[in-house]
């Protein structure tokens, strides 16, 4: 087993939810020294998810800059590769595919021409899988394919096709290319994923992929997942989607799942990292219980708990005006139809391969996240926010 200790350990968005998770979890639980890991993180971004440990060896930078992602590999033996864009906002599409799948690109270039490197952990997600068959039903990678499984989740019919759009995209940077992609988030994380597929069948590159569910928990210090408390905190969301679903986990859960993957992990083999199995949740049960934890919080404040579900059709009509609304006047996009048309099925995933082959077994229910992520919100006046720190600049 592959030993974590006086290793120099790269983390790529280690500010992030996850990267700054990890580094606590490694830190504190594998006795992994500071000054033996790298945070690479976007230049001119927050830090304060990591401002309780100190000797970290920061280095700004942007992962699109192969200069920089080379400078951040010097010395480095693993490599936690973090970063990613996550939004659904059809207005970042083009900036959001260079990033996780050119960005991905570069981290893997220079792991492959550092005379250091040992192993890579690329961090997936579930929506670069489908939809489960049948819908409603709990997926593994070997029965959730993006692209045979219906209703689909991507634009991509097959993994060659999803290679030959990654090599147009790169060749024609002039081009309105990002107008062939549906949805932004779910297209750019399979291309990258095919791309890491592609990097250890042509090198045979000691990379692993770990595909986490939907994230709550502390840390989340640049506002992620932590919307739906504030948006909830705030009274702001009346409704939700009907139908739609999500494979729930702690932040640390899925950190842990990082280290074990890291250790144990076969080259060229995937794994998700979600809660336990009753954590899959449809999303009217996930609002309903974080509107209870956040009473239990703020027993002077009233929390309205979530209780109208609404169809499809009126969502992604109340979807086109948040967007016409946001283009018109410059705002962040607080609803699009790439978002409605994502949670238009419910999305559930086990860990089992994970929890046989690498010892991952989830140790937190949905109810001590979202506890666990009030509690870091309270601390750190983040209920104060008014949305995440990348709208905001």
């Amino acid at each position: 087993m592959l030993q974590l200790q006086n290793k120099k350990i790269l983390i790529t968005g280690g500010t992030g939810h996850l990267g700054s998770a990890l580094i606590h979890y490694l830190v504190k639980e594998r006795a992994v020294q500071p000054q033996h890991i790298r945070v690479f993180y976007l230049k001119g971004s927050p830090i304060d998810s990591l401002s309780d440990i100190a000797g970290l060896d920061f280095l700004a930078g942007n992962v699109l800059n192969t200069e920089d992602v080379i400078a951040a590999m010097d010395g480095v033996q693993l490599v936690f590769h973090v970063i990613g864009s996550t939004t659904f906002d059809p207005r970042q599409k083009r900036l959001q595919w260079l990033v996780n799948v050119e960005g991905t690109r570069n981290v893997l270039e220079a792991c492959l021409n550092a005379a250091t490197f040992e192993k890579m952990c690329y961090t997936s997600t579930v929506n670069a899988l489908g939809v489960p068959n049948p819908v409603g039903s709990i997926g593994d990678i070997a029965n959730s394919s993006p692209y045979a499984n219906f209703p689909r989740q991507h634009s991509f019919v097959n993994a060659q096709q999803t290679l030959d759009f990654i090599a147009e995209a790169k060749a024609n940077p002039s081009t309105k290319w990002e107008e062939k992609i549906g949805i932004g988030y779910h297209d750019s994380k399979l291309a990258a994923q095919e791309l890491v597929n592609d990097y250890f069948a042509k090198y045979q590159m000691n990379v692993v992929s770990l595909m986490p569910g939907t994230m709550f928990g502390p840390y989340d210090h640049l506002i992620g997942t932590g919307l739906y408390l504030l948006s909830i905190a705030k009274n702001k969301m009346p409704a939700v989607l009907r139908g739609s679903g999500m494979p729930l986990a702690h932040v640390m859960d899925v950190a842990r799942g990082h280290a074990l993957a890291m250790e144990k992990a076969v080259a060229g083999s995937q794994y998700i990292l979600s809660g336990k199995k009753e954590e899959n949740r449809y999303l009217l049960d996930m609002v309903s219980m974080i509107a209870e934890v956040l009473q239990e919080k703020f027993p002077e404040q009233k929390i309205n708990k979530p209780k109208l579900e609404i169809p499809y059709s009126v969502a992604h009509t109340a979807a086109f005006f948040s967007e016409w609304s946001a283009r018109l006047f410059n705002q962040p996009m607080l609803l699009s139809r790439d978002a409605v048309r994502a949670g238009a099925n419910p999305l559930f995933y086990t860990s089992q391969k994970a929890e046989k082959e690498l010892g991952y077994v989830p140790q937190f229910t949905f109810r001590e996240a979202v506890s666990d992520m009030a509690d870091y919100y309270k601390t750190y006046h983040l209920f104060e926010r008014e949305g995440r720190w990348i709208d905001q600049r």
